[in-house]
């Protein structure tokens, strides 16, 4: 998200795509990256219907999404346009998100230990360090228009490797190891 302008301006920023473009893209790039955990844990969360043999029940929380997505969509873009699309899709992730776990945590299929809500907190930890380090290296955008396409594509590759570390190295610190990464085959 912190990267948004830079990313299109070495994708896109060429010929018909201006500035301004860039600017209104990044804004419905941040809108949909709001929503990608929600999307990812939908992808996590579904299975555990799935796998006790339950299809209608997710089928029926995306249908709630679905139609939460089109109310959405009609509020949103009123009033704030193509972005206002994306923020509702974004919401409606949410929801869909939010369906599911409710339902596996009634069932008491799945509930959040103790450690993986500590893990999540050293993830987001991690997280906004990146986030500082990036808008620390981060050039004014004006600096960004003088440059070729060449300078662009080094510059986004160096500040993808510093925030990359930076993060990487947030987690060691906080004591978050590979092993941590990986599932319990126990």
């Amino acid at each position: 998200m912190v990267l948004a302008k830079p990313m299109l301006m070495v994708l896109f920023m060429r010929g018909e795509f201006t500035p301004n473009d860039v600017h209104q893209a990044s804004l419905s790039l941040l809108a949909y990256a709001s929503g990608l955990l929600n999307f990812m844990l939908i992808k996590v969360l579904a299975p555990g219907y799935y796998s006790r043999q339950d299809t209608k029940t997710p089928v029926k929380y995306g249908i709630v999404a679905m139609v939460s997505n089109m109310v959405f969509n009609a509020i949103f873009a009123y009033f704030y346009g193509y972005v206002g699309l994306a923020m509702a899709t974004a919401l409606s992730a949410f929801i869909n998100m939010a369906l599911l776990y409710r339902g596996l945590h009634l069932q008491n299929v799945y509930q959040i230990s103790r450690q993986t809500i500590g893990f999540v907190a050293r993830l987001a930890v991690a997280a906004v360090v990146m986030v500082l380090v990036l808008r620390w290296q981060l050039q004014d955008m004006q600096q960004w228009l003088t440059w070729g396409l060449t300078q662009r594509v080094y510059t986004l590759v160096g500040l993808i490797l510093i925030g990359a570390v930076s993060y990487l190295v947030s987690l060691m610190i906080m004591g978050v190891r590979a092993r941590d990464l990986k599932a319990a085959t126990d």
